[in-house]
């Protein structure tokens, strides 16, 4: 196996052309056109669903059928209210109020991208004694009153954090959406490395919708085809933080490599196999528990379709998930990309294409 592939300057400006696409739950078109064309280019049969997931098939005529998962929502707000003194009120789509304070946000509206930030009370101590609720905020175009802003936005419209990237010090990245545009990066970056080396391996990139709000385009879209097999790409919480609670979520730090889930979620036979992987070419990684025994990620979605699909996380350490200050390691993402690479190949010497524990 070739077990050399780099988050180099190169990889780091094809993952910011992702970073950049504004796609947040319920409006995933932009990520999805994106990945089309991308997708396309390295021989790709594209199409999408109602749902508008979208999917590659790689050499359809192949015995063994592998999925590669990814999430093309990111976490937003909703306008829900235009107010007479021209604020807007909203609710949350995988935002919390504390992570919401001033920051920039871009309205996604039929006109186009309008630019706002959160307003609060300063003073009144992020409201205390309750707590802060969305109550306590508002978005604010800096309109004089209610006709000024219905010109320009709507109820219904999405807002996301104003998208931004940056490099910081031993390998981290930090910027908005770093979930799930890291899973989608990896497996466009798999198709890249070895999309026509496995004749006998048929793979099937899956971008899908609106994973933030109750995992609901993966249930759709796993649905509609015979996998054998399915990694799902996606963030893990990071424990290497001053309030790790690795005393429920196990030990899962930045730069050690990917996490590999024991969950309910996840085959165990898949996940021997990616750690046999792991372990024979020498690629860090780390076995992870996760918040819940199930739950989270499109696995949960995928593992129930059909009559059972066999599915493994494969997560990128995160911290500060759900924010605008999302941060990840390159050298994670170099683990996640050889371990997968390694999967797809051992799977395609050996012909694999059944992963029911054996009772014998």
């Amino acid at each position: 196996m070739r077990n050399d592939w780099k988050f180099d300057s190169e990889a780091y400006e094809r993952f910011l052309q992702l970073m950049r696409i504004v796609s947040p739950s319920m409006e995933e078109t932009g990520m999805a056109k994106f990945l089309n064309h991308s997708w396309k280019s390295c021989g790709g049969k594209v199409s999408t669903d109602v749902m508008g997931n979208i999917h590659a098939v790689i050499n359809p005529q192949a015995s063994i059928h592998i999925g590669l998962i990814a999430h093309m929502d990111t976490v937003a707000i909703q306008i829900t209210k235009i107010c007479s003194n021209g604020l807007i009120q909203f609710r949350s789509i995988g935002l919390r109020p504390h992570t919401l304070l001033g920051q920039p946000m871009q309205i996604l509206t039929s006109k186009g991208f309008v630019d706002s930030v959160i307003g609060f009370d300063p003073t009144s101590q992020f409201g205390q004694p309750k707590g802060l609720v969305e109550e306590d905020l508002w978005l604010d175009i800096g309109a004089e009153n209610h006709q000024e802003v219905v010109s320009k936005v709507s109820v219904g419209d999405l807002a996301v954090l104003t998208p931004r990237c940056v490099c910081l010090e031993n390998d981290c990245i930090s910027g908005t959406g770093i979930d799930d545009r890291i899973g989608l990066f990896i497996i466009t970056e798999c198709l890249n490395w070895i999309f026509d080396k496995y004749p006998n391996v048929c793979l099937h990139l899956i971008g899908t919708t609106q994973e933030e709000v109750g995992l609901r385009g993966a249930a759709v879209i796993a649905a509609q085809y015979p996998l054998n097999a399915c990694f799902i790409l996606d963030v893990d919480y990071a424990t290497d933080t001053l309030t790790p609670h690795e005393n429920q979520m196990g030990v899962l730090h930045l730069g050690k490599g990917a996490g590999l889930h024991i969950k309910a979620d996840n085959n165990p036979i898949l996940r021997k196999l990616a750690c046999e992987v792991a372990e024979l070419h020498n690629i860090p990684y780390q076995k992870s528990v996760g918040r819940f025994i199930y739950g989270g990620t499109d696995a949960t979605s995928v593992q129930l379709q059909c009559k059972g699909i066999a599915t493994l996380n494969l997560n990128i350490p995160c911290r500060y998930m759900h924010s605008p200050v999302e941060i990840c390691n390159k050298r994670d993402v170099e683990s996640a990309i050889r371990i997968l690479i390694g999967c797809i190949e051992q799977i395609s010497i050996t012909g694999q294409n059944s992963f029911i524990p054996i009772l014998d």
